[in-house]
C-alpha cells in the first residue's frame, strides 16, 4: 500500500480544526520544560558536507529527484509525490533543467492531472536523496527568484516532524522574504519571520539558515535578518541561545527536533487564487524570465554527521581517468579527472595538446602531431565552495615516442 505522507506540511495537506486539539494562545508559544545545559554556543568552523554547483550537462541524479519521495519505494507513485496540496501545480521533469552552470526550475500555464487531481499549471522541483539529509547545519543557496503574481518559489527542508523554510516568496511581493519553522505532530506548531528588502527578483542573492541545538538563524547576503531560540520565557519570547545559566526552561513548541534529519527541497509552483500567494484566477502564459535560477546549494556542519565527511579535506589533484592505459602518442587522446571538492573549472593545456571535450571535472585531450617537449594539463578552479579562491592544479602528461 502506498505510504501517503499527508502530514507533510502546509504545502501538502490541509488539516481542519476538527482534527486538532484546542490550543490556548500560550500553548502555541510555550512548550514543555526541558533542561538547559547553558554555557557558550559552539563556534567551531563550518565544514562543507554537501554541495551542488550545477556545472554538469544535466541534473545529478545521485543527489536529487524531481518529486517528493513519499511512496513506499521512494518512487513518484503516490498521490502527494508530484502535488503540493495548497498550490495549483503538478511537478513535471521537463521544467527542471541544468544549463550554463545553473539549475533552472520553470513554470507553465498548462492543464495537468496527477492521480485524479487536476491543476492548471506545471512547475519544477528538486528533492535531495541519499546522504543529503541533515540534522543541524548551515543550509545555503545562491539564486534568483522570479517575479509575477501567484508565483511561489521556496527553498526548504523537511523530515520527520520538522520543516525549516529558508525562504518562501510570493511573486507579487518580491521584497518580502519569509522564513518559517513548523512542527508536524498531532498538533501543528509554527513560527514565521518576515524581512523586507529590495526587489530580490532583480538579481542573484545568497540565502542561508543556520540550525543548531539552541537556535535557528536566517541570513540574507550574509546579514542576519531573523533568529529564533529553542528556549523561551513564560510568554513565549525567545531567550538567549548562548551563555545561559543551566537549569529548567520552557521550550518553543515549533523548534526543530534534533532527531529529525531533513532533506532539502527547491521548488517553483503557482498558488491557488487567494491561496498562500495571489494566484491567477485564469491561467495566463508566463514570461520567459518566470524561472527560479539556482547557482549553487551548499550545506555545512560544525561536526559532520557519521554518514558525511568534510569535503574540503580532499586534496585537488589531476590524474588519468584510466591509470593503466598506455601513454598517448601523436593523434591519440587521453582523459583526465580533477578530484577534490567540485567547483567551476576552466581547463587549459600546453601547446602540444588540444582539448577535445570537457565536462565539469573531466577533460579529454588529444596529442598534436607536432608535440615537442614537456606537456601538461591544468585546471583553474573558481567559485570554490571551500572558500580558498581561484586554484590552479597542473599535472604533467607523458607522451609515447
Amino acid at each position: 500500500m502506498v505510504l501517503l505522507r499527508l502530514l507533510l506540511l502546509s504545502f501538502l495537506t490541509v488539516v481542519t480544526a476538527i482534527d486538532l486539539p484546542a490550543q490556548s494562545k500560550r500553548a502555541k508559544r510555550v512548550g514543555p520544560v526541558a533542561y538547559s545545559a547553558g554555557g557558550p554556543c559552539d563556534t567551531s568552523a563550518w565544514k562543507l558536507v554537501f554541495h551542488d554547483e550545477f556545472d554538469g550537462p544535466a541534473l545529478d541524479r545521485s543527489k536529487w529527484v524531481t518529486y517528493f519521495t513519499y511512496s513506499d519505494d521512494g518512487s513518484d507513485r503516490c498521490e502527494g509525490c508530484r502535488i503540493m496540496g495548497t498550490s495549483n501545480t503538478v511537478f513535471r521533469d521537463d521544467l527542471v533543467t541544468v544549463r550554463d552552470g545553473m539549475l533552472v526550475l520553470g513554470v507553465e500555464a498548462r492543464p495537468e492531472e496527477w492521480y485524479g487531481q487536476r491543476k492548471e499549471h506545471a512547475g519544477g522541483m528538486v528533492h535531495s536523496i541519499g546522504n543529503a539529509h541533515f540534522s543541524h547545519g548551515r543550509f545555503e543557496v545562491r539564486c534568483r527568484i522570479p517575479k509575477g503574481a501567484g508565483l511561489w518559489p521556496a527553498f526548504w527542508g523537511f523530515g520527520g516532524e520538522t520543516e525549516i523554510d529558508v525562504f518562501e516568496f510570493c511573486g507579487e511581493r518580491p521584497k518580502w522574504m519569509k522564513g518559517s519553522l513548523h512542527r508536524w505532530g498531532k498538533t501543528k506548531f509554527s513560527h514565521t519571520g518576515k524581512h523586507r528588502s529590495v526587489d530580490l527578483s532583480a538579481d542573484f542573492h545568497d540565502y542561508a539558515v543556520e540550525w543548531d541545538g539552541d537556535a535557528v538563524r536566517w541570513y540574507l547576503d550574509g546579514r542576519l535578518v531573523h533568529s529564533r531560540a529553542r528556549f523561551v520565557d513564560r510568554r513565549g519570547r525567545p531567550l538567549p541561545a548562548c551563555d545561559r545559566a543551566p537549569g529548567e526552561l520552557a521550550t518553543a513548541p515549533y523548534f526543530p527536533r534534533a532527531e529529525d534529519g531533513i532533506n532539502l527541497i527547491l521548488d517553483l509552483v503557482v498558488s491557488e487564487p487567494k491561496g498562500y500567494c495571489n494566484g491567477p484566477k485564469q491561467p495566463v502564459a508566463w514570461p520567459p524570465d518566470a524561472v527560479f535560477e539556482v547557482d549553487h546549494v551548499r550545506v555545512y556542519q560544525r561536526q559532520p554527521e557519521p554518514h558525511l565527511r568534510d569535503l574540503c579535506n580532499e586534496a585537488r589533484t589531476i590524474a588519468p581517468a584510466y591509470p593503466n592505459a598506455a601513454p598517448p602518442n601523436a593523434g591519440s587522446s587521453q582523459r583526465f579527472v580533477l578530484s577534490g571538492p567540485s567547483a567551476k573549472v576552466q581547463w587549459t593545456t600546453s601547446a602540444g595538446l588540444e582539448i577535445m571535450a570537457s565536462e565539469g571535472n573531466t577533460v579529454d585531450v588529444r596529442v598534436r602531431p607536432n608535440a615537442r617537449g614537456p606537456q601538461w594539463v591544468e585546471a583553474s578552479v573558481s567559485g570554490d565552495p571551500c572558500n580558498s579562491g581561484v586554484l590552479n592544479v597542473r599535472t604533467a602528461v607523458a607522451i609515447a615516442r
